[in-house]
């Protein structure tokens, strides 16, 4: 009987780009200039990694990912797996002018031929620990969204059946507002009943937010984090839980080499268009974290009432400009600040201003 020769692929590197589905998997194999197959397979990393070496038997391997609902844990196992695999940012995947065209396999192979040139910079993997941290933070964002849903019903109602109310000027209700919530009547008695239902449910939401919002200050005293909590804890405007969310979306404040990069990745980077001599800077390019960056805007608002560099930082940018325009020049001041005082331990000093 024959035997059937196999290439040797132990010199070579292969690319792979993966396009996840909850069921499926679309895979994408290629050398640096050559397509050599694109195939599918159910959701399961073990079964990628044995398709992988039995039909490149010997091949070092690079895969790449859209960072998506997925996570980590296909990276974490593969970069195990002697498969050096990074997730990147479903915006700074290059688009082909003119391809409106958007298929499961067309991704995959987009995917394994940017990687292959080199085109894609992978985003931050944090550690295990440092992901359910993390996760602590966005479950209380998602209560925080929820409850001003509920307080958006509530008023809509109220705007609809043209019912005033004194409503707080601050996004949180108190007590007595809320006891006057309650004490509206409707003529229909089912409806009535929902309404006071809806008020139960801010209640609700309200009291879980207390609840996660006093585990993430025990989770601040904690040795990992009490010192760094401390010391962000003087730079003006930025609190204990200010602080918790800094730490816990940056992770590792020195893999921003200097503070433009910090910038960029909170989204405090104006664009930009130039042509010939001329360069235009204009609004924000809307990339970046959000969070980080409305707490850090929502903090210099506070601290250009304790900072007088801050404050005439915002006046002199203001000459001209929006309000707007010039508080994002603080925040990006303050943002350089705070990984200043991370990296160096020492604690904020009033009256300077990067």
């Amino acid at each position: 009987m024959k035997q059937i020769k196999t290439k040797d692929w132990k010199r070579e590197t292969l690319y792979v780009g993966i396009d996840l589905h909850k069921r499926k998997w679309v895979v994408t194999v290629r050398t640096f200039d050559l397509e050599l197959k694109t195939f599918t397979t159910i959701a399961d990393k073990n079964i990628l990694l044995k398709s992988l070496h039995n039909g490149w038997f010997g091949a070092r391997f690079k895969a790449v990912y859209e960072a998506g609902c997925f996570g980590y844990h296909l990276a974490e196992f593969l970069n195990q797996n002697s498969i050096k695999t990074s997730i990147v940012s479903p915006q700074k995947i290059p688009v082909e002018p003119g391809n409106h065209v958007k298929t499961d396999p067309k991704d995959s192979r987009k995917l394994a031929r940017e990687l292959s040139k080199g085109d894609l910079i992978g985003i931050y993997c944090p550690s295990k620990q440092a992901q359910l941290d993390r996760a602590l933070m966005r479950k209380r964002n998602q209560i925080v969204k929820r409850k001003v849903q509920i307080q958006l019903q509530i008023r809509a109602i109220l705007t609809f059946y043209g019912i005033n109310a004194n409503f707080p000027t601050s996004g949180q209700w108190s007590k007595e507002f809320l006891k006057e919530l309650k004490s509206i009547l409707f003529d229909h008695q089912f409806f009535d009943k929902a309404f006071k239902q809806t008020i139960e449910e801010y209640e609700y939401e309200n009291q879980k937010l207390k609840e996660i919002n006093k585990m993430i200050i025990e989770l601040s005293k904690t040795e990992r984090f009490k010192k760094l909590v401390t010391l962000l804890c003087t730079v003006p405007g930025i609190a204990t839980l200010t602080a918790m969310v800094l730490i816990l979306e940056l992770v590792e404040i020195r893999r921003f080499s200097n503070a433009d990069k910090l910038s960029s990745y909170l989204g405090l980077t104006p664009s930009e268009h130039s042509s010939g001599e001329k360069v235009r800077r204009g609004h924000l390019t809307g990339m970046g974290n959000s969070k980080l960056r409305n707490i850090l805007i929502e903090a210099s608002w506070v601290a250009i009432r304790k900072d007088l560099a801050l404050l005439e930082k915002f006046n002199r940018v203001r000459r001209g400009k929006s309000k707007t325009r010039a508080i994002v020049s603080v925040a990006k001041s303050m943002a350089a600040r705070i990984r200043r005082v991370w990296l160096t331990g020492e604690p904020y000093v009033l009256g300077v201003v990067q």
